[in-house]
């Protein structure tokens, strides 16, 4: 696996958005999160591990036990693996398991992000060019 920035981990620069909020089930660190509904006596966010292809929102700052609260990274720069062929500049989503994120392929944004209506959420913006198992980093939350 190639680092495309090497000399970072994680989360690279200031001027993040970060929110906590609450986990439904174990989530791991770095791992892409989706929304599990929002508490109605407490107005929390409940997230868990992306488990489908497209339904990350979300990355987890820290990992956390069910009802634990985590940060989640919602806007900011942070490097992960990719499973697929990325070009700078393309909109990337989570893959299945929430550890890496990949590009599904030229075609109608319309049908493929939920931002447009389809059925993926957008989890970033790729800022460097990559091949599947590679390490770049994505604006997290660049959805528009």
């Amino acid at each position: 696996m190639t680092d495309r920035w090497d000399t970072q981990d994680g989360l690279i620069v200031s001027g993040f958005e970060i929110g906590f909020c609450k986990c439904k089930s174990g989530v791991t660190e770095g791992y892409a999160v989706t929304q599990h509904g929002v508490s109605q006596t407490t107005d929390v966010l409940w997230v868990d591990v992306s488990d489908a292809v497209g339904d990350g929102v979300g990355i987890a700052l820290k990992t956390g036990s069910a009802n634990e609260f985590i940060p989640v990274l919602f806007y900011g720069v942070y490097k992960m693996d990719t499973t697929s062929n990325v070009t700078v500049g393309q909109f990337v989503i989570g893959a299945s398991g929430g550890a890496t994120c990949l590009y599904t392929g030229a075609g109608d944004l319309s049908a493929k992000y939920m931002v447009f209506g389809g059925s993926s959420y957008i989890l970033g913006y790729a800022l460097q060019t990559a091949t599947s198992g590679d390490e770049i980093l994505i604006l997290v939350g660049k959805g528009i």
